[in-house]
């Protein structure tokens, strides 16, 4: 078995941890927990690549430096709070955000690259994060309204001097006055998420790397030229910082087994006043609502916050009334991808656990041990217990999507 020390959090619900863990037991992972979030796991054990785990498989973990997990902690957002997230992808970050803020919450998205932008979706869907808007911007350029955004997270494009470990190429490309370019661009990018931040509001501004021209010299700017304010992160447990500017954070890598990172919590000084919502804009596509969803597909619509879903482009998204409320008119975003639409017919992927029902049922599925879900997933049919339709599959109480059932034998598709 090979020792490792990564890192990876769990994504679940409280009540469903005890489930996660011990899927991955059961594969033979160990781990322990981490002080400074309930939610982060060290690995100690590593029979397999944890990335080809059932959890791992099943959205149940994301595998991620404890370091980056540190920037949605430290901007800390309500609860049911509404948040921006400048440069997102890969998503490591949005994804713990919408954990946050919490089925009541949301979290837009923003990433200018396409590809990446393919990355975040992919990565938001296979975690079920329903709460995360995307759009695709120069963050500089972001088409929203001024003075409105009280959480906004700025994890800026930087040289990465803080990851050479796993990545020496970063220190050599980004050397000497190389970084020029990244600084102007985070400048720019600082400077649109001062005027987005609502009086009273929270930027949490981050980077992977130690130069100081891309931390502390951008938090001088903010502060000097943008009318911020620097307010005091505490450290966290089980980290070691090296020196910084004070009330900052900066992540010494070798001495917390963890990346480098750069961390400072600016606000804007004022009250934040609720903004007035927009009068549900038209949306391109045909609308079902959350009842017209359940008529047709025979499932529960999902969230318990209000919502709807939109079918374009062959395609169905899960789009949140307040979403709608909030973005201006002139914004190119996408909902929650939840399978295909074709006229009024909707077809959910069985993958998503977004609706499969929260607890186990007299007709689901329900596994104690690992050996049938590989069976399972590498084609192999099982017993149905029924005939046509879908049949929910779990293991122990964990909810893992719906099994496709073909007379009386059910199997797994993820199409």
């Amino acid at each position: 078995m090979k020792n490792t020390h990564r890192s990876f959090r769990l994504v679940c619900a409280p009540k469903q941890v005890a489930d996660v863990e011990a899927l991955l037991q059961a594969e033979g992972f160990s781990f322990h927990g981490e002080e400074f979030f309930d939610g982060a796991r060290v690995l100690t054990g590593e029979p397999i690549p944890l990335g080809r785990s059932l959890a791992a498989r099943f959205g149940y973990i994301y595998i991620q430096d404890k370091s980056s997990m540190l920037p949605p902690l430290a901007l800390a957002p309500a609860r049911d709070a509404v948040v921006l997230d400048l440069c997102a992808s890969p998503g490591s970050k949005t994804g713990l955000l919408s954990q946050l803020v919490g089925p009541g919450g949301m979290v837009l998205a923003n990433e200018p690259s396409p590809d990446r932008l393919a990355t975040l979706r992919a990565n938001m869907r296979h975690l079920g994060c329903f709460n995360v808007a995307t759009c695709r911007y120069e963050g500089q350029r972001l088409p929203l309204r001024e003075d409105a955004w009280p959480w906004i997270l700025l994890d800026a494009p930087c040289s990465g001097w803080g990851t050479v470990e796993k990545n020496p190429a970063a220190a050599r490309m980004w050397s000497g006055k190389k970084t020029v370019p990244l600084e102007v661009l985070q400048r720019e990018l600082l400077r649109k998420a001062a005027a987005l931040l609502a009086p009273g509001g929270r930027l949490l501004y981050s980077t992977c790397t130690t130069n100081r021209r891309e931390n502390e010299d951008q938090v001088r700017f903010a502060v000097d030229h943008l009318g911020l304010a620097v307010t005091e992160l505490p450290p966290f447990a089980g980290f070691s910082f090296a020196p910084s500017l004070p009330g900052c954070l900066l992540v010494d890598g070798a001495g917390s087994a963890a990346q480098g990172f750069f961390l400072a919590c600016l606000t804007r000084p004022g009250e934040y006043a609720v903004e007035e919502e927009n009068s549900f804009p038209p949306l391109p596509g045909v609308v079902v609502s959350a009842a017209q969803f359940r008529a047709r597909t025979g499932l529960d619509s999902g969230p318990p916050s209000p919502h709807e879903f939109l079918c374009a482009g062959g395609r169905a998204y899960l789009i949140l009334e307040k979403a709608r409320r909030l973005f201006p008119e002139t914004l190119r975003w996408q909902g929650f991808g939840v399978g295909k639409a074709a006229g009024v017919s909707l077809s959910v992927d069985p993958a998503l656990r977004l609706f499969v029902p929260p607890e186990p049922d007299g007709g689901a599925l329900v596994l104690d041990e690992v050996p049938p879900i590989h069976a399972l997933l590498s084609g192999q049919s099982m017993p149905s217990g029924g005939t046509g339709g879908r049949r929910a599959m779990y293991y122990r109480s964990l909810p893992l999507g719906f099994l496709t059932v073909k007379g009386n034998r059910c199997l797994w598709s993820d199409r």
